[in-house]
């Protein structure tokens, strides 16, 4: 059956099995690996190496891939020399440590016949920046010796698909898909129909506590839309109703213009016709006057006087008549 390596078992296989593996960092029951100098950022893609003294930054909700510093050799050729007729496998998971600080790690497991440097992920799930440093003890290895019974007929290593094996850094995932897959081939969901406020609430903290906020600002936003809108159509109405008045009094105004340049064209037209009138009859009256003036200073016979009193007398009635005529 197999058994859990005690301390004792993994101090005999520190540099043959766990190879650069502290010795100070064993458990009771399992060792604790370090950070390695590969790191691989997954929100942008970017592969960066850390040296001693170095130290890296993980943001808030932020995922990397990270390796150990140790190499684990569980090849059987490696354990026959050690613990013959008996294979070695083990079980990854996070130190409590880490745990504490908010970081999510996931239990993973190490083939019998693995051999390479471990890769692993972690996401920061605090609200805070996590800063580790290179070689620092971030998960913890707990080794299982199988009996020759529960030792696999083909090891980790002897299979074609096993892409991992003899791993150096950051492995990329070896899984596969087509480039071009129909549209009619794939079943996602509708992400029109996502509520982003419901996702953010579910996705537990700090993001909860954000949903929460944005739905009460939503909430806050939609009276403040509210308030614009009533505003909007309150401006709107009476903008319309200034534009009527406007073009009403617009048109009064134009109206009136129009009365009043009529009426002094009108009263023009009049202006002239009097003046015209009276013009010619001061000139028509002025004939005979002139003419009774012409015989007065002449002498003329005493006949020709009643004749000039009679011009007279009708040039001076014709200024008469078109004074009040043309009088207004």
């Amino acid at each position: 059956m197999a058994r859990i390596l005690a301390d004792k078992d993994i101090k005999r296989i520190i540099d043959r099995v766990l190879i650069d593996a502290d010795e100070k960092l064993l458990n009771p029951n399992g060792i604790e690996l370090r950070l390695g100098k590969h790191v691989r950022f997954h929100s942008t893609g970017e592969e960066k190496e850390l040296a001693p003294g170095m130290f890296l930054q993980v943001n808030p909700g932020e995922t990397v891939i990270i390796t150990s510093l140790e190499v684990i050799d569980f090849t059987a050729d490696t354990l026959r020399s050690i613990i013959p007729d008996t294979m070695l496998m083990g079980f990854i998971t996070p130190t409590t440590t880490m745990m504490r600080e908010g970081i999510s790690q996931v239990a993973t497991k190490v083939d019998a016949g693995f051999k390479g440097q471990l890769n692993w992920s972690l996401r920061n799930g605090s609200i805070q920046n996590l800063v580790l440093q290179y070689g620092e003890p971030i998960f913890k290895l707990t080794i299982f010796a199988l009996s020759s019974d529960e030792s696999p007929e083909l090891a980790y290593g002897d299979r074609d698909k096993d892409s991992y094996q003899n791993t150096e850094g950051i492995a990329r995932s070896n899984r596969r898909i087509p480039a071009d897959i129909p549209k009619s081939k794939i079943i996602s969901s509708n992400i029109e129909r996502i509520d982003a406020k419901k996702q953010l609430k579910e996705a537990g903290y700090p993001f909860d506590h954000i949903g929460t906020e944005l739905i009460a600002l939503h909430g806050k936003f939609e009276l403040v839309s509210s308030d614009v809108r009533v505003m909007k159509e309150e401006f709107t109405q009476k903008t319309s109703e200034l534009s009527n008045k406007i073009e009403k009094e617009t048109s009064t105004l134009s109206t009136k213009i129009e009365d009043t340049k009529n009426n002094l064209l009108d009263s023009a037209d009049i202006l002239f016709d009097r003046k015209f009138y009276r013009t010619t009859g001061i000139i028509i009256g002025a004939i005979p006057v002139l003419y009774a003036i012409a015989s007065f200073v002449e002498n003329t016979p005493s006949v020709a006087q009643y004749t000039t009193l009679i011009a007279f007398g009708s040039g001076l009635a014709i200024w008469i008549v078109s004074y009040y005529l043309t009088k207004k």
